[in-house]
């Protein structure tokens, strides 16, 4: 859009002046400006958006349900914060709206909205993959440097760009011109925007392609085919109707299809990360947790995933009757399995050898099968009553169960 300039300080054109003038400058002949069907398309990307949030918000009121846990709920939350100014910044750039107001400032809703957006999105994404590869390919846990190292490079990467594009001639990036009432990106920036958006989406692809084959609880190896397949829907199309046609802001399909795709898949990105465990949350909840963690154990990747075990006692007090006498469990099981209806059964399970069973156990349910023979002449348990600490002995015990 050369030559706009020298109409810089002339009153805006209107009207057919404005469309004729629009023409000449693209060489299109139908200029299709800002129109209710644009405003329906705004409206449909954040019904998009707002489904989005109801999902996270049921997500989030069931975060401690470990299998969503696991699925790095605090990154989701995040990229659909970029999703939100993602979207915003198509809005401007993709002449969505009337250029008034706030939407003159072509180069901050570009620069920092729209393409910053774009790239943290793909960057968070990056890293998510990097810690599958960690964890499955190089058998080492994500955490400490290993965590915190490539986002903050990334955030470093991200600043100097917007930075160095803040700092240079305005005309080089994309400038309101009054006349017009329309943004001009410059070329330049434009191409060297896209291809930098390549970088990530490449890295990307090479961390699923090594993800291929991992078998785990966590269906990373479709749900990583799956995000590329989106994920590179965005980039075709945005490279390809960039480079065919670059003044397709004032064709609507063009411009609404760039808009709508952008947010139809940044959302769907998301419900593929979390959909599936909170789909079983929902609807198949305690099975699934236990076959999950079942299976999380036969993958030997517990510690790595850094799961916490944390099983929780049926007996909500904490507390168990023994005898007549109350007790305080020293180890609280998950799953009624682990007793029998026998209350010595139960104490024989809790003590073997003077040694108090600990959540080791848990992981090894052999263990828990085996019935251990136990030393009823020298062992003794403490009982924690209200009125005095007492310490009880087995045979008490075998007495008061004889009663009963």
């Amino acid at each position: 859009m050369s030559g706009i300039e020298q109409f810089n300080g002339l009153p805006p054109l209107q009207g057919d002046e404005r469309v004729g003038f629009l023409q000449k400058l693209t060489g299109i002949d139908d200029i299709q400006l800002v129109d209710g069907s644009d405003l329906a398309v705004t409206i449909i990307s954040f019904v998009f958006s707002l489904l989005t949030l109801v999902f996270l918000a049921y997500v989030w009121l069931n975060h401690n349900y470990r299998p969503i846990r696991a699925k790095t709920v605090k990154l989701c939350t995040l990229m659909y914060l970029i999703s939100i100014t993602w979207l915003l910044g198509d809005l401007q750039m993709n002449n969505m709206v009337n250029l008034t107001g706030g939407w003159k400032h072509c180069r901050t809703w570009v620069v920092w909205v729209r393409i910053l957006s774009s790239y943290a999105y793909s960057g968070m994404l990056m890293i998510r993959f990097y810690a599958l590869d960690r964890i499955f390919n190089q058998s080492k846990p994500y955490k400490g440097r290993a965590m915190y190292a490539p986002a903050i490079g990334l955030t470093a990467v991200l600043l100097v760009y917007c930075l160095t594009c803040q700092f240079v001639d305005v005309k080089y990036i994309s400038q309101y011109f009054e006349y017009a009432q329309i943004c001009v990106v410059d070329n330049r920036f434009r191409y060297a925007s896209i291809g930098l958006m390549w970088v990530p989406w490449t890295v990307v692809l090479v961390l699923a392609f090594r993800l291929r084959n991992i078998q785990s609880s966590f269906n990373e190896r479709y749900e990583s085919l799956v995000i590329c397949l989106l994920a590179y829907t965005i980039l075709i199309k945005t490279t390809v109707i960039h480079a065919t046609h670059p003044f397709y802001i004032f064709e609507k399909s063009y411009r609404q299809s760039e808009t709508l795709i952008d947010a139809i898949c940044s959302n769907m990105i998301i419900w593929l990360m979390l959909g599936y465990p909170t789909y079983q949350c929902m609807f198949n909840r305690e099975q699934y947790e236990s076959e999950w963690m079942q299976k999380l154990r036969q993958d030997g990747r517990i510690k790595r995933y850094s799961v916490k075990m944390q099983p929780v006692s049926h007996d909500t007090s904490g507390y168990s009757q023994i005898g007549g006498s109350t007790f305080q469990n020293p180890l609280r099981i998950e799953g009624s399995q682990c007793f029998d209806s026998n209350p010595l059964d139960s104490f024989k399970m809790l003590s073997q050898n003077n040694r108090t069973l600990t959540t080791d156990l848990i992981a090894q349910p052999s263990i828990m099968q085996r019935r251990p023979v136990v030393d009823f002449s020298t062992l003794q348990l403490e009982a924690d009553t209200s009125a005095n600490n007492t310490t009880v002995t087995t045979s008490d015990i075998s007495k008061s169960y004889q009663k009963n």
